[in-house]
């Protein structure tokens, strides 16, 4: 197995395992209020890359919306929140930013047009959910 396989399942364990441990109501706001914007958010409990049901939704509504406009690349930025070093923070938005893209593979897009750009840290010490997601940006 590959080294970035096993890093992978790594903090996969991990992360299923704070998902398992956290409260049962996750902080996830809504999808985007404005369906004519190309741009799709999708939130992650702190320390997690899992994806929810309703993650996958909004991954899917991503998916049929590009194959819909006809959008010939989908940019994925990963975000995570300032706690924890920014190491760790840049490892966990490149795991939000390959899930999320495995899941637009599954959904029917072409690997060849998604472009992951995982960010990182992003705001202050803050935990917010908005500082816990990847933007699905639709581009023609």
């Amino acid at each position: 197995m590959s080294r970035a396989f096993l890093r992978y399942a790594g903090l996969a364990m991990v992360g299923t395992s704070i998902v398992l441990s956290s409260a049962a109501n996750p902080q996830t706001p809504p999808g985007p209020t404005n369906q004519n914007e190309p741009r799709f958010l999708v939130y992650f409990d702190e320390f997690s890359a899992f994806l929810t049901n309703e993650a996958k939704t909004i991954i899917g509504e991503a998916a049929k919306r590009a194959r819909e406009t006809g959008a010939h690349r989908i940019v994925i930025q990963a975000r995570a929140s300032a706690t924890g070093t920014s190491e760790t923070n840049k490892y966990l938005a490149q795991t939000r930013s390959s899930i999320v893209a495995d899941q637009l593979e599954a959904d029917g897009l072409a690997r060849a047009m998604i472009q992951q750009e995982p960010i990182g840290q992003t705001g202050s010490s803050d935990p917010t959910v908005t500082n816990r997601r990847v933007d699905i940006i639709l581009e023609p």
